[in-house]
């Protein structure tokens, strides 16, 4: 695996996005890949705007610009997908082409470059997924983004052309989603999500089509995605700042917009002041907040079950058909409350009576092939709804008289003589309340939870 890189940054990122450029350099040096910037580099160029001037000039000025990161020794990187493809696709149109390699060397040479076509090209997400690994930047996040769902743009030029490219899949793309899901978040599933952004509508001036195009995603995602996110200059300025513009006009998409670096960056620890945050036009910090108390939940879940081994039986659900329950009230989804566990839903789950549907019978844990039992789950929830005084009102009565009494029931001695009973020796209340330091604590649902 490369760790150092020349770095090509196109001209909207240190234009418009400089706060862009900050996150990527910070955690490109966290995960230990080193960038290197190279004198010499123009407009990549950008497609639309100069192939449609003249086709030759667009060829030859990427032409220019890989000689250029080639002279380096280095692979290249960017993280613009318009730089991607133009830089990756005039690469592949060389080199299918003898005599058009011949022309642009001839011509190169006339302004001192040699080009050889060795050069290797490659996107942000490429470095990320295929060099350096999910698995590897999984390993090193340190404040996951557990329950909080990302919705994943990849963003046309990225994609396509794919014979050129060759990427990812054109039309059902997955390493940006491996990479969501590294950072311990969850990629949503939405019906528009390989539409286009909409950006070059803008070019042409066809103002209100390219918002019709930001407008039909954003709307798909409302109640879907807590965030969306974006590996291109020109798609975050789309949905960003074009979405900003509306939300003054009054219409409140409320769809924050992210760039995976950024969201890494949250992820491994650094603060949302240094990643340049407060810069997005469209607020972020309603998600940065849901995203802390989510967290804090998550924490507080860690001190009683083993986060992994709870990821692995809400995967496995081999005893949900053997549960009592379950098999008598099919309003009793036991997997679903697990899943709402791993997504930080601890309040909403207080208040779900379900969560005392669960008979602690142990037959799951007698079954579990993990030997783990979900049971378990549910006996961490009933605690921590008790602590909190969410106990159904008859289990709340049996923690009161418990602690009063230190029995759960009131012995009847008429019942006992009409058998000819002898009446208890008297019992240990009080010695027990000592030792569980339950003195003048009657009527606290206070309780303790196993921990796994």
């Amino acid at each position: 695996m490369a760790t150092k890189y020349a770095v090509f940054w196109g001209c909207q990122i240190p234009s418009r996005l400089p706060f862009f450029e900050k996150s990527i350099r910070l955690v490109l040096e966290q995960i230990g890949i080193e960038i290197i910037d190279l004198p010499g580099f123009t407009c990549c160029p950008e497609k639309t705007l100069v192939k449609s001037y003249a086709e030759d000039a667009w060829l030859l000025t990427a032409a220019r610009n890989l000689a250029v990161a080639e002279a380096s020794g280095l692979p290249l990187l960017t993280p613009c997908n318009g730089c991607y493809s133009t830089l990756k696709t005039v690469l592949g149109k060389i080199k299918d082409s003898v005599d058009l390699k011949e022309n642009v060397s001839r011509r190169l040479r006339e302004v001192n470059l040699d080009f050889k076509g060795s050069i290797v090209v490659k996107h942000l997400v490429e470095v990320l997924h295929d060099d350096v690994g999910a698995a590897k930047i999984g390993m090193q996040v340190k404040y996951p983004l557990t329950g909080m769902r990302i919705a994943v743009h990849y963003g046309c030029h990225l994609l396509r052309p794919s014979a050129r490219l060759r990427f990812d899949d054109p039309f059902h793309p997955e390493k940006l989603d491996t990479l969501v899901r590294a950072l311990g978040a969850e990629s949503c599933s939405y019906d528009t999500k390989m539409l286009c952004c909409g950006s070059g509508l803008g070019f042409a001036g066809a103002q209100e089509e390219a918002t019709a195009l930001l407008r039909k995603k954003l709307l798909d995602l409302r109640g879907r995605a807590d965030a969306l996110t974006v590996v291109c200059p020109a798609c975050f300025i789309q949905y960003d700042q074009r979405q900003f513009i509306l939300q003054r006009q009054g219409e409140q998409l409320g769809i924050p917009v992210f760039g995976y670096q950024e969201l890494l960056g949250l992820a491994l620890g650094l603060s949302a002041d240094a990643l340049g945050l407060d810069e997005h036009r469209v607020k972020t910090d309603g998600f940065v907040q849901t995203w802390r108390e989510r967290a804090e939940i998550i924490g507080r879940i860690k001190e009683h079950l083993d986060l992994a081994a709870l990821k692995r039986c809400y995967g496995c659900g081999a005893c949900l058909e053997d549960c009592p329950v379950a098999q008598l009230d099919g309003s009793f989804r036991p997997r679903e409350i697990i899943g709402d566990l791993l997504k930080g839903n601890l309040a909403d789950l207080f208040q779900n009576q379900a969560i005392w549907q669960c008979l602690e019978c142990h037959t799951c844990s007698e079954l579990c092939p993990q030997k783990f039992g979900m049971e378990r789950v549910f006996t961490v929830l009933k605690g921590l709804a008790a602590e909190q005084g969410c106990a159904p009102s008859p289990i709340q009565g049996g923690i009161k008289t418990f602690l009063k009494t230190a029995r759960l029931g009131v012995v009847d001695e008429k019942a006992r003589k009409k058998f000819g009973l002898e009446a208890l020796p008297p019992g240990g209340e009080a010695e027990l309340r000592k030792l569980l330091g339950l003195t003048g604590q009657e009527g606290r649902g206070g309780s303790s939870h196993e921990r796994s």
